[in-house]
């Protein structure tokens, strides 16, 4: 009687994991793709319009840098972008620049008021103010020069 040994062939298990891997990552790559697809895009479009204070303005005397004295009202409307032109509640607008950055929701008539003190740097005579509005439903809506701000 032949006495016979038999050895474990851990080759083949190494061979094979290479498929599973490729596998495993071929699945979540399509999981991925159906998630992304199922997150909700904006389907309207709206407007923002800045209707108070578009332009501030003041007289510092000299180049260097200047925050500006006071504090300025800046009032915007942001309504449908449409025939009707109807106002959007709750949207939330953000002003970013000239040392600003402020935030807030539009009321049930679509309106808010945001309080900014602009500030200039050395040898900067003028600069602008983005506006960022965004509302469930709708597309982002972006004015890269809402406010313009400049010394006199």
């Amino acid at each position: 009687m032949k006495l016979r040994i038999y050895t474990n062939n851990t080759d083949a298990q190494v061979l094979g994991l290479p498929m599973y891997l490729i596998i495993v990552m071929i699945v979540a790559v399509a999981v991925i793709a159906a998630v992304i697809f199922m997150i909700p895009q904006g389907t309207q479009t709206m407007n923002a319009l800045v209707t108070e204070n578009m332009v501030i303005a003041e007289d510092p005397g000299n180049a260097s840098e200047f925050t500006f004295s006071q504090a300025y009202d800046v009032t915007i409307k942001v309504t449908t972008n449409d025939n009707r032109a109807d106002p959007i509640a709750d949207a939330t607008v953000t002003l970013i620049g000239a040392g600003v950055a402020e935030s807030g929701s539009t009321n049930g008539n679509g309106e808010i008021t945001l309080s900014v003190t602009p500030e200039l740097g050395t040898n900067i005579n003028e600069a602008e103010i983005k506006m960022i509005v965004k509302a469930t439903g709708f597309e982002d809506f972006n004015d890269d020069a809402a406010v313009t701000v400049y010394r006199q």
